[in-house]
């Protein structure tokens, strides 16, 4: 499973990094119904996006990919139940913050 979020992980970095266009998310503004049809590929850069936040407020410069599995299920499961909540309020709730 490591390996296979790993290799997502990249995959999906390459994916933006050649893409022709852009787009820009104002991650404060999203609501978990926002995230309802996106792809597997953009959740997952969008996951490892919020990892990387959350790490980089806390000082820790690991990536712990059976983290990012578990937080990214507590996550579908929060916004599931509730998908008018703010994405960053959903994520609060789950990691405790």
């Amino acid at each position: 499973m490591r390996k296979a979020i790993a290799t997502l992980g990249f995959g999906i970095l390459m994916a933006v990094s050649t893409q022709s266009h852009a787009e820009v998310l104002d991650m404060s503004t999203l609501k978990c119904s926002d995230t309802a049809n996106w792809s597997e590929d953009e959740a997952g850069l969008v996951m490892f996006w919020m990892h990387g936040y959350y790490g980089g407020k806390a000082e820790d410069t690991r990536v712990d990919f059976d983290a990012i599995t578990a937080v990214a299920g507590k996550l579908s499961e929060a916004c599931a139940a509730n998908p008018e909540v703010g994405l960053m309020t959903a994520l609060k709730s789950v990691v405790g913050e």
